[in-house]
């Protein structure tokens, strides 16, 4: 038998005790990952390249080579001439800051490309030939987090992961706390590392010395007396060795002893930095190093309150301080939409910690109950959804305490269930079988989800609540002046920008009352700017004064400068009085290690039309506001009042549509503060310059030429056509004109300036719908959409492997998704069979829209199938898991359609589960045509290119009637809801299979009719779309009362113009009749469209 250990250990077959210690002596993280990684470091025959985000490595490299390291970077000018200076002599060189490409200078050096000229070893870089000193030795180290290098690079160098580990960073982190609370025991223990390395390095000098004589020993070895007295010296000498070694286990004892008490807060500290470090994949401006991560842990130790003779209440004091402190100081710099997200990232962190969290159930909640769908029937209920449905039968699945058999019970329960849906709020009602008192927090939200994922948020917030306390739903409100505090002359302040948002009147009024007003310089970057920035800063650090560099993200290219100034700010050579400022937007560009060791702090304008609207009041001048219209009378003044109130409320108004997504514009739009300015300055213009008030050149040049030189899509300038004339209109004028039915919204009357801003103060914090002309409804959507965004995000930054007792491993889940998948999707079609069957023919145009649908699904149906297959195989470990597989296997673990298949597919925003269902539904209708002939009725949504069809059907009308197919339009006819068998129509077809978004259909009256509440969607009936000439339309479109209702393939509304001209989403607009009391300004301000597909 082979002779081999229990456990393999790296260390144990190639480290050395004694170099090991010295290494973590000096600085190296005691993990074992770290340790691995030197050892392969030192054995390595290739020079080595270092992914070090947190700067661990670079720090353990100075620490070991502090005399003679020379450190260089890439953007050094004169860089390659100390790296030659460095080969001759023999001396260390750290090349650091490293992106994901090198200089091709560097190759012979990678390679070893060494040459002997005489006795002297050579090598050569670029055009100097230089002597190479063996002695010579090269380290590489990149920041960034996951770096992509190619092939070529990688094979030349040793590529290590110096990522922090969580034992390494438990092991810092404690030896921190212990430092501090117990500094006698740390420094004991420092002390016993020292001598125990020391100890561990004699007895092997000893062993080597003797080996030695022993080697080179001649003749008799008893007449060798150094021998002699080298062995009786060092026998003595290693006993005292081992006596020590003996003492100093004796003492480890009781240090490890003292430091067990502590560990718990070291494990708990340690797990919060990976949910701090991972925020960098939702925002590239998310930075934190680990120096400011060990700052918060420093403060928290300082500030954490102190018990006399009670350690586990001071730990208690310690893990709640330090979770408060890394809150607080993290929500400074998150956008308002990431808070909720990163609470709830904190809130499973410690619940894993703690292992009071079910894994399952964790990670379904993050999939929104999303799976691999149902076979259990859905019962007969109009107000459950399939969406809801199959989210149920998932909770099923988990079939275990609240869940066993939890559908079937749903089922015998659905009156009660219905209550709970049907609730203002589903957490305040009963639920059957008392399981709302039985539930988790983490359990009610699931079924939230499930049931009404409108109230997710609600059901996360009190997770939240329960473990961490309320305060972390609520981040402290932002403040400059604590954060200029915390700040110092080498720490830069960075504003990370979000549309609307100036920070410069609050760097202002700080510089007021720091007494620097006129010690401040500000550079706004851009092209050209460089320079000027570049002098401010020297002169700034020099004489003492702030500098100001506003919009980074304009300069990408002078970041590398930037950088390299920021890291040369030494407190030495700074005045204590300097500080920089940077605003950004969010940019890749802009320099990690600025965002990691500055201050970062996130300014967005107020949201709600309240603050909008107060806002913009309060940015108006009092004289302007008090003489505009002066010269003209009172009428003229009158008349602008009301106007100007009419057009800050129309701008806060398109603005705030945004957070209701494709309901309030297809494609949001960043309207700014100038666009509402140049309207005001035409507004007195035209007031001021004619008699009678010019309504449509106002509504002209705000909705088409200030406002509407943003708005790209004709169904949003429509919207913003509509909107303006609620505004610019004759009615503004009378004091009893409201702007929304409530009537809580309206212009006051003529009255001083300080009347309307405290009419504005009077407003409701939280708008509804009503206020933009929206349907109650929308509120759920926003909510929705809301809730969907922040388990996405979070789900994203889950580590993709098991976790926790009692979950399958990924590789079990794929392995039964795929093969489930690839029995569904069935294989590609016969095209050739199809052609013969279907061949094309003048008077069928239908013939050739098959054949293309087929070549077009069977592009898909094979990359789908092929990635599927593959992914099984590279579970199994028979082919590499290459870049594509490993996107589609992450799909099949978060649920997500995968981009490859994206790229070959028809416009879809489905999850994973539901886009196969879906597409083997489209396949079956497919089948269904080829195996039985042309269907009476067509499903519109099955199509892959919608417009192709249309266009078919178009030619046949033309062909047949011999007619040009430019002089067709449609006709549309919605059918009766209980028709349920079609024959084929003598011209036109019939279409199913198409939803309506932000209205319904009325089978009663025939019309468009508003929401029932709480139903966000309807199904349109069958609709007969018959092609006839434009000339001769029977449909009189002035008299009759019809809304043009667009059609697009997804609710993401927004699409790309194709090279045909047609778009990848918008496939039709459709005349659909309207009621008598309803206009159709009423729908498009409702945000009315129809969908050809859902969400889910």
């Amino acid at each position: 038998e082979i002779p081999a250990s229990q456990e393999f250990a790296l260390r144990n077959v190639i480290g050395s005790d004694v170099a090991i210690r010295q290494w973590v002596i000096d600085k190296l993280p005691n993990d074992q990952v770290s340790i691995e990684n030197a050892l392969i470091l030192s054995r390595s025959r290739r020079w080595p390249l270092m992914i070090d985000p947190q700067l661990q490595a670079n720090n353990w490299i100075r620490k070991t080579h502090a005399e003679g390291l020379k450190i260089i970077r890439l953007s050094q000018p004169n860089y390659a001439r100390d790296l030659e200076f460095q080969i001759t002599n023999g001396r260390p060189v750290l090349l650091e800051n490293l992106g994901e490409t090198l200089d091709p200078l560097l190759d012979p050096l990678l390679q070893k490309a060494k040459f002997k000229a005489g006795n002297i070893v050579m090598i050569r870089l670029g055009d100097s030939t230089i002597e190479y000193n063996e002695d010579f030795r090269f380290y590489m180290i990149t920041k960034l987090p996951n770096p992509h290098y190619s092939p070529e690079i990688c094979v030349q160098v040793t590529l290590l992961n110096f990522m922090a580990t969580p034992d390494g960073l438990e092991d810092q982190m404690l030896g921190i706390l212990v430092a501090r609370e117990e500094p006698e025991v740390e420094k004991k223990r420092q002390n016993l590392i020292v001598e125990s390395a020391n100890s561990k390095a004699q007895l092997k000098e000893i062993e080597d010395r003797i080996l030695e004589l022993l080697s080179n020993a001649k003749g008799n070895i008893l007449d060798d007396e150094e021998l002699i007295n080298t062995l009786s010296t060092s026998r003595i000498a290693s006993l005292r060795i081992e006596e020590r070694v003996s003492e100093q286990e004796k003492t480890q004892a009781i240090v490890q002893e003292t430091r067990d008490t502590y560990v718990p807060v070291a494990v708990r500290s340690s797990a919060l930095f990976f949910v701090v470090a991972d925020l960098c994949n939702v925002e590239p401006m998310y930075q934190y190093s680990l120096e400011w991560f060990y700052s918060i842990y420093d403060l928290a130790i300082g500030t954490a309150e102190k018990f006399e003779r009670n350690v586990q209440k001071r730990l208690q004091a310690l893990q709640s301080q330090f979770l408060r402190l890394i809150f607080e100081k993290t929500c400074d710099s998150l956008f308002e939409k990431d808070k909720l997200m990163f609470s709830l990232l904190l809130c499973f962190k410690s619940m894993e910690v703690d292992q009071d969290i079910n894994q399952e159930e964790k990670n379904l909640l993050l999939l929104a109950c999303g799976g691999t769908g149902s076979s259990i029937p859905k019962p007969k209920a109009e107000w459950l959804t399939e969406v809801s449905w199959d989210r149920i039968c998932e909770l099923d699945k988990l079939a275990r305490g609240p869940w066993n058999n939890f559908a079937n019970s749903f089922k015998q329960n659905l009156q009660a269930w219905q209550a709970v849906f049907d609730a203002d709020n589903p957490l305040d009602v009963a639920w059957p079988g008392g399981l709302k008192d039985s539930m988790t927090p983490l359990q009610k939200s699931l079924v939230l989800v499930a049931l009404r994922p409108d109230c997710t948020v609600q059901g996360l917030q009190e997770v939240i609540a329960t473990k961490l306390g309320k305060d972390y739903l609520e981040p402290p409100s932002f403040d400059l002046e604590k954060s200029f505090e915390d700040s110092n002359s080498t720490t830069p302040l960075i504003f990370v920008l979000s549309s609307g948002a100036d920070p410069m009147a609050e760097i202002i009024r700080l510089a007021h009352k720091m007494g620097m007003n006129n010690q401040r310089e500000s550079v706004s970057l851009g092209q050209g700017q460089g320079k000027k920035a570049e002098r401010a800063i020297l002169e700034g650090k020099e004489q003492g004064f702030w500098v100001i560099l506003q919009n980074c993200h304009l300069a990408a290219s002078w970041m590398g400068r930037l950088e390299v100034m920021v890291e040369e700010l030494k407190p030495e050579d700074v005045q204590e009085q300097f500080r920089l400022w940077l605003t950004a937007m969010p940019s890749p560009a802009f320099p990690v290690s600025v965002l990691q060791n500055g201050l970062k702090m996130t300014n967005e304008p107020p949201k709600g039309l309240k603050f909008n609207l107060l806002r913009g009041y309060l940015s108006i001048d009092r004289d302007w506001f008090e003489e505009a219209g002066a010269g003209r009378g009172e009428e003229c003044q009158h008349a602008f009042r009301k106007m100007l109130f009419g057009l800050c409320f129309f701008h806060a108004s398109i603005q705030e549509r945004c957070i209701y997504g494709p309901l309030g514009w297809n494609i949001p739009y960043q309207f700014s503060e100038p666009d509402r300015q140049i309207c005001m300055m035409q507004l007195r213009m035209f007031l001021e310059e004619n008699e009678n008030i010019p309504y449509m050149a106002l509504r002209y040049t705000a909705s088409e030429a200030n406002y509407g030189g943003r708005v790209t899509d004709s169904h949003d300038r429509r919207t913003i056509n509509n909107l303006i004339t609620d505004f610019y209109c004759a009615d503004i004028l009378k004091d009893e004109y409201k702007f929304s039915p409530s009537g809580a919204y309206y212009a006051p009357v003529f009255s001083p300036y300080e009347t309307y801003v405290e009419y504005i103060r009077s407003l409701p914090i939280n708008q509804m719908p009503e206020a933009f002309g929206l349907h109650s409804n929308a509120n759920l959507v926003a909510a929705i959409s809301e809730a969907m965004r922040i388990l996405r995000t979070a789900n994203s930054l889950m580590p993709k492997t098991g976790s926790g007792e009692g979950t399958r491993s990924p590789d079990a889940i794929l392995t039964e998704a795929t093969e489930k998948y690839l029995k569904a999707v069935a294989g590609p079609f016969d095209c050739e069979f199809v052609e013969a069957k279907y061949p094309m023919d003048y008077k069928e145009s239908m013939n050739t829209v098959l054949n293309q649908e087929l070549l077009r699904f069977n592009k898909l149906v094979i990359q789908v199938r092929s990635t599927l297959v593959d992914v099984g195989k590279a579970v199994k470990g028979l082919v590499v898991m290459s870049q594509e597989l490993d996107e589609v296997a992450s799909g099949i673990l978060a649920n997500t359609t995968p981009g490859v298949w994206k790229a070959v597919s028809y416009p879809s925003l489905k999850p994973l589960s539901s886009y196969v269902t879906d597409l083997c539904a489209r396949l079956k209708f497919f089948q269904d045509w080829i195996d039985a002939g042309l269907p009476s009725t067509f499903w519109l949504s099955g199509f892959y290119f919608t417009q192709s069809f249309l266009t078919g059907q178009l030619q046949n009308y033309a062909r047949k009637f011999k007619l040009e197919i430019d002089t067709l339009t449609w006709n549309f006819k919605v059918q009766k809801q209980a028709l349920t068998s079609f024959r084929k129509p003598e011209t036109g077809c019939l279409v199913y299979g198409i939803f309506m978004d932000g209205a319904r259909w009325d089978d009663i009256d025939m019309v468009i009719a508003e929401s029932f509440a709480k139903v966000l969607f309807c199904e349109l009936p069958h609709i007969h779309l018959t092609p006839c000439e434009v000339s001769k339309d029977g449909v009189d479109k002035k008299t009759t009362t019809l809304y043009p209702c667009p059609i697009y393939k997804t609710s993401e509304r927004k699409g790309v113009l194709l090279t045909t001209g047609h778009s990848t989403n918008f496939v039709m607009t459709m005349l659909l009749p309207m009621s008598s009391q309803h206009t159709e300004k009423h729908w498009v301000k409702r945000g009315v469209a129809c969908l050809t597909q859902l969400d889910d």
